[in-house]
């Protein structure tokens, strides 16, 4: 009987094993797949994945299986981990080390004991910790690991439809990406299932070489087989009866088939007539009826405990001493209920939730409620102890309410807000009146925040008259969130009303309120309808620190270090509150991804510091990749390519501009527009207008009044330049102008050039007098801020508009000023413009010294047009320059050139070929070939031909 049983389950699969067998073969070769199974229960879906674990073992694949369990939802990540955990615990210390490395640092802490933590996750809900995991699993394969052996892995998950939806977020990231990877991931999910993630999975399976198996009902013929083994002397009627009440589901036929047995006898036809699939199961809970009551109880028990219960647990639950406890599991194994052995499982989830379904519902609530006591009092996980808290009855109990919070943070800091959510809605049932409530309901706003819930905003407005007696911190923290909600739902007064009256909690010069007053400022400062509220809460630290009292907290020095860059304040002091605010982390604070370090950088950079901001940007960078930060690793790459550009390492800012668009690329658009203009800006200088156009398109979906927009502007108006369209530019630079100073008051050549690029246009348009008043502004604003390179950049250009002609002292002094400043572009620009004045000024003799030096500064940033420009002067003045051979880097194919960047960069072999999701071959043979165009040898000197500065 179990034998043909055991057939039942995979007969007529034949197709269905043919396509698992066929992924596992192309995963041997290299090249991964999903495979959804998805049918009805009992269809025979976990003995596919079963026969499909089999072969993969039986070809030397690594297998990690796990399976979803409908109690353990709210254990976050849960599946994810009971995947991953056994080959972490069976590695040796320094092959875990290898395994988490990198990239899969965010996923550390989800091991504790296991892997040491390097990241410390910045906000609860972002994807970093998944993407840890998803490289973890890659590690685990060998893939894009100098000197690892590659092993081709399997992962399978049944019964997805009940995983935790952190974990289908990880299956799903895994899935989007395993086409490259020597991975296949199977996945079994009942039908009926239609939640986002598992939605997901599915539409993945619609990309090639992806699959979706179905699993047909038996056939009448395949039942009739079934049914004449057990019963050989049966006629035909008897085998329809069977297929028409179980559907031809292969498992209802098997439990129907042992019921029908228990009866001694051939049973005729009617024993089954009338009886529906969904009737079917209704025999299981006879037949265990029929078992003594010990048996009964037991299973009870273990349907409430659910799955990979100790025997002595589900006995003590049940009431039985161990003895009895072990007689009854062996009496439901006999039965074909239970699976032998310890730990306890039912033969098939259909038989557990039948079992648990007979269970009156408060019978069912208070059973639950006895299994999260004993699981606490053998001291397992909250998280488990809370699946069975969120189906108990509330009775008022402050224990559980704890328990449920606990388990809420840990799945918060797992990265399933909605899990959190829920356990929080049931922990309000057991608070409290009055603050308690409050505390817990500003948590479940903050989860569903992080959830995308809209929710959020009535849950924080109710919460907030239940904290009025709480302590400052705790209504701010309240009030700081409505704020967010506001501001994120468009109501920017609304959050600057809020973020006040945060403000007004705390007594002034408390330092508690610097946190407050900081979180406020990166809300309104950056929003023009509020910059005049944020510019008059800042002025009072403004004009403390100014008399020598800063501020303490970091994220209030970081906005501090940008108003004194702004306002043009002496140098040294910009530098003194820019290293007060990365004295603690190169991130100045890692919640915030790196935002608050960008906007140090960008102060230093507007400052002129070009090498602090280089710097600080570098060791922003590696405490990113050391964290495994991926979004502060994206803002960190734009800054320092900010400080290189204006450097003139104009390739090694495309290099760190390819790590500023990782986030982006992969849905983090924020920083699109702010991209969009650099990235032109580095185009433009290297001659390449079309790719400067099309960067510019990744500001199109951003609003347009953000404070990019303005230098977006700023590059049409340079890109019209160069197109013949000085009106178009003329237009376009004083509207950015007028646009950054209407929406954001700020006036600063070291943000935004404007008036050169206008002087410039209004020259070639012959609107001489407007070119020389624009260039005057020009020069007059960068001597009031004291920016070294914004007057050498002004006065370039008001030497160059001058009439009757060329002002060659102008000229001159701008050159000599620049030269003593970082600003090796500029420079570049003013020697060149300087030699061509100088030979059109009929004084050839001297303007070969500028001209030489200004194509040798061109050469070696590779700014194509100003070393053309720069030869042509010196060809008309009847000299020969050496043409500087940049052809090699020209013959790079775009892959070639990625994977050359990113090498430049400091990735390894490995690392790049994490990142782009290509072999470590392939990315030796990149490197072979950028070797041999660029005539070099080793990674060295990959740096001097690319113009990298040293």
């Amino acid at each position: 009987m179990t034998k043909r049983v055991a057939e039942s389950l995979l007969l007529e699969r034949d197709s269905e094993l043919t396509a698992l067998a066929a992924a596992l073969e192309a995963v041997r070769m290299g090249s991964g797949s999903l495979v959804v199974v998805q049918g009805p229960p009992g269809v025979g879906k976990t003995r596919l994945l079963a026969a499909a674990a089999d072969q993969a073992q039986a070809n030397g694949l690594l297998v990690l299986a796990a399976r979803g369990h409908e109690l353990e939802r709210a254990i976050a990540l849960g599946v994810a981990l009971d995947l991953l955990a056994p080959p972490l615990t069976a590695a040796r210390p320094k092959e875990r080390a290898r395994l988490a490395a990198g990239l899969a640092a965010p996923a550390a802490p989800l091991f504790p004991g296991l892997l040491r933590q390097e990241f410390s996750p910045a906000a609860p809900g972002s994807d970093d910790m998944l993407r840890g995991l998803c490289r973890l699993a890659v590690n685990l394969t060998g893939w894009g690991t100098e000197g690892a052996a590659v092993r081709p892995m399997l992962l399978t998950v049944d019964d997805a439809q009940w995983a935790d939806e952190a974990s289908l977020r990880f299956l799903a990231m895994l899935a989007d990406r395993v086409g490259a990877l020597p991975l296949a991931l199977v996945v079994a999910v009942r039908d009926g299932e239609d939640g986002s993630e598992v939605s997901a999975l599915r539409r993945l399976t619609v990309q090639p070489p992806n699959r979706l198996l179905a699993p047909a009902p038996l056939s009448a013929g395949a039942v009739e087989r079934l049914v004449a083994g057990v019963f050989p002397a049966a006629g035909d009627d008897l085998a329809a009866a069977v297929a028409h009440a179980s559907g031809g589901n292969p498992f209802l036929v098997g439990e129907l088939l042992r019921s029908l047995q228990a009866d001694g006898h051939v049973p005729p036809a009617s024993a089954v007539a009338g009886m529906v699939p969904g009737t079917v199961l209704h025999s299981v809970l006879a037949r265990l009826a029929r078992l003594p009551a010990e048996a009964g109880r037991l299973a009870t028990s273990l349907a409430v405990l659910g799955d990979r219960t100790p025997l002595r647990r589900a006995a003590r639950h049940a009431g039985l001493g161990l003895p009895a406890a072990e007689r009854a599991a062996d009496v439901l194994a006999g039965a074909h209920l239970l699976r032998p052995g310890d730990p306890l499982g039912f033969l098939h989830p259909l038989i557990a939730a039948a079992v648990h379904a007979d269970l009156p519902a408060f019978a069912r609530a208070r059973a639950h409620r006895r299994a999260a006591d004993l699981l606490a009092e053998d001291g397992e996980g909250v998280e488990k102890v809370a699946g069975h808290l969120l189906v108990s009855q509330p009775e008022g109990d402050l224990a559980v309410a704890r328990t449920l919070r606990e388990a809420a943070g840990l799945a918060l800091r797992r990265g399933d807000p909605a899990a959190a959510t829920r356990l929080l809605h049931r922990a309000l049932a057991d608070a409290t009146a009055g603050r308690h409530s409050g505390e817990l309901m500003l948590e479940l706003a903050r989860a569903q925040m992080t959830a995308g819930d809209l929710a959020a905003h009535d849950t924080v407005t109710e919460a907030l008259p239940l904290l009025d007696d709480a302590p400052a911190p705790v209504r701010a923290e309240a009030l700081t969130l409505l704020a967010r909600l506001r501001n994120s739902r468009g109501d920017f007064t609304g959050a600057a009303v809020a973020q006040d009256a945060a403000l007004d909690l705390f007594e002034a010069g408390d330092p508690r309120s610097e946190d407050v007053l900081a979180e406020y400022l990166m809300i309104a400062r950056f929003h023009p309808s509020l910059r005049h509220h944020a510019a008059l809460r800042l002025a009072p630290v403004l004009r403390e620190a100014r008399q020598g009292r800063p501020p303490g907290r970091p994220g209030l020095l970081a906005h501090l270090t940008l108003q004194l860059a702004l306002d043009g304040d002496p140098v040294p002091e910009v530098l003194r509150a820019a290293s007060g605010a990365f004295a603690h982390d190169p991130l100045v604070d890692p919640v915030g991804h790196g935002s608050l370090m960008g906007i140090v950088v960008h102060a230093l950079v507007i400052a002129g510091e070009l090498v602090a901001a280089e710097a600080a940007a570098d060791a922003a960078l590696s405490a990113a990749r050391r964290r495994g930060d991926v979004l502060a690793y994206g803002y960190a790459g734009y800054h320092r390519a900010l400080a290189r550009y204006h450097q003139g390492a104009l390739t090694a800012a495309l290099a760190d501009l390819e790590a500023a668009r990782g986030p982006h690329d992969e849905g983090w658009n924020s920083a699109g527009g702010w991209i969009a203009f650099l990235l032109a800006w580095v185009h433009l200088e290297r001659g390449e207008e079309d790719a400067a156009e099309e960067a510019l398109h990744l500001a199109d979906p951003h609003p347009p009044d953000g404070m990019y927009s303005p230098l977006v502007l700023d590059c049409r108006a340079r890109l019209s330049l160069l197109r013949g369209d000085p009106a178009a530019a003329l237009r376009a630079a004083r509207d950015a102008g007028h646009l950054l100073e209407r929406l954001y008051g700020i006036d600063h050549p070291g943000l935004l050039p404007w008036r050169g690029t206008a002087a410039i246009a209004a020259h070639h348009l012959g609107d001489h007098r407007a070119a020389q008043e624009l260039a005057g502004q020009a020069v007059a604003r960068a001597r009031t801020v004291g920016v070294a390179q914004a007057v050498g950049a002004a006065l370039r250009v008001a030497g160059l508009v001058a009439r009757p002609r060329p002002d060659l002292s102008l000229l001159a002094e701008s050159a000599k000023i620049l030269q003593g400043t970082p600003a090796s572009l500029e420079h570049a620009r003013a020697l060149v413009d300087l030699g061509a004045a100088l030979w059109r000024a009929g004084r050839g003799r001297d303007c070969g010294p500028p001209l030489r030096q200004g194509l040798a500064l061109a050469d070696r940033m590779h700014a194509r047009p100003l070393a053309e420009r720069a030869r042509a002067e010196l060809h008309a003045a009847g000299m020969r320059p050496r043409r500087t051979a940049v052809a090699g880097i020209d013959a790079l194919t775009p892959a070639e050139r990625r994977v050359a960047l990113l090498a430049l960069h400091g990735h390894s072999n490995g690392q790049i070929a994490q990142t782009l999701f290509i072999s470590t071959k392939t990315v030796e043979t990149h490197l072979a070939r950028v070797y041999r165009k660029l005539a070099i040898v080793n990674r060295r000197q990959l740096s001097e031909a690319f113009g990298s500065p040293t």
